[in-house]
């Protein structure tokens, strides 16, 4: 919508250019055009000072569009403008949270872990152990059949316990490679056996003494060696011989002569390495018990070997005595028992 302001009639001589103030407010309401598209200007003819303005409103955009006026002409504006619209309140939607990836976890490849180090086999020797006794045990769980191995010093002190493949395979290498523990002559020369099976209620078992060369052919034989038989007598148990480092003296176990009044019983004996030796009695055991696998120690002077007389086998030493004047008195007060008489204890090895 337009407003035009003028005259009609003749017109005067324009008088010096002068400020016309134009309310905004008196001028009549604009009617509302539908489009939002701005009206051309109207013609109009100007008034009789030769002036000519045009407005048009816009209601749509609140715009008052004023067109051409004169030159020289001042507008003035004035009145309340109207008030514009409110700005819509931006709303704002919170962007959805993305959902994380669920994070894999690659699977691992197995690889083989390294080898457990070799344990280096334990392996004992004599040079460590000279001096000390060796001998199975039932102690720390051994049995009869599986023994735990021990080694002590010669008076029963410093026990300590062996690791047990290890301590078998030491023990066989002391013994002779033949049957019989610790039978060979100093020299080599002859060995002494006792049968490879005598047993307590037997009818009897001999030692026989054979040459290493000569009789080669016999040691590990099952042939009749009776030819070298050393010491035998009807229906008497000898086994277990030993011989003495220094060549003097065989010891072995017998039950042919007991203490007088006492039951038959085994007891440990020694003899000359001849061919009628002269045979001497070291212990006086009165019960009927057994008597095993005596082993000197390095000079000959005493021997180890174990004996059940109280029911469970023990581990004992005593003096040899230098003579075959040996005294029996004497050889009774030198027996001594390094067993703790708790459990079984046998086969004892001096080791040297």
């Amino acid at each position: 919508m337009g407003w035009a302001i003028g005259c009609s009639g003749t017109p005067t001589p324009a008088p010096p250019p002068s400020t016309v103030p134009i309310e905004a407010s008196t001028l009549p309401p604009p009617t509302a055009i539908p489009s939002t598209e701005t009206a051309p200007a109207p013609s109009i003819t100007p008034n009789s000072l030769g002036m000519v303005i045009v407005a048009q409103l816009d209601p749509t955009r609140q715009v008052l569009v004023i067109y051409g006026t004169t030159p020289g002409a001042t507008v003035i504006m004035g009145g309340t403008p109207l008030p514009l619209p409110p700005s819509p309140t931006p709303t704002f939607t919170p962007s959805r949270t993305p959902t994380p990836l669920p994070t894999l976890t690659p699977s691992l490849t197995p690889t083989r872990g390294p080898r457990p180090p070799t344990q280096t086999p334990i392996v004992y020797s004599r040079g460590a152990l000279v001096g000390k006794i060796l001998f199975k045990s039932t102690r720390n769980g051994g049995s009869l059949t599986r023994p735990s191995w021990f080694i002590m010093n010669q008076d029963g002190s410093g026990l300590q316990q062996l690791e047990s493949r290890a301590a078998e395979a030491f023990a066989i290498s002391l013994e002779s490679d033949a049957y019989g523990i610790e039978n060979a002559e100093p020299n080599g020369t002859r060995r002494v056996f006792g049968e490879r099976h005598c047993a307590i209620g037997g009818a009897g078992c001999s030692l026989y003494i054979l040459d290493s060369v000569l009789d080669a052919d016999l040691i590990n034989s099952g042939r009749d060696i009776s030819h070298g038989i050393w010491f035998t007598q009807r229906g008497v148990l000898a086994k277990d011989p030993a011989w003495s480092p220094v060549g003097n003296y065989i010891v072995f176990v017998s039950n042919h002569e007991v203490p007088e009044g006492c039951r038959k019983s085994a007891n440990l004996f020694k003899g000359t390495p001849t061919q009628n030796p002269t045979i001497r009695r070291l212990t006086d055991f009165c019960a009927r018990g057994d008597v095993g696998h005596p082993s000197f120690n390095g000079d000959g002077s005493k021997v180890v070997f174990w004996a059940d007389d109280s029911g469970l086998r023990q581990i004992m030493t005593i003096d040899v005595g230098a003579d075959d004047d040996f005294d029996q008195r004497f050889a009774w007060q030198t027996l001594k028992k390094l067993s703790d008489g708790q459990t079984e204890d046998w086969d004892p090895v001096w080791i040297k």
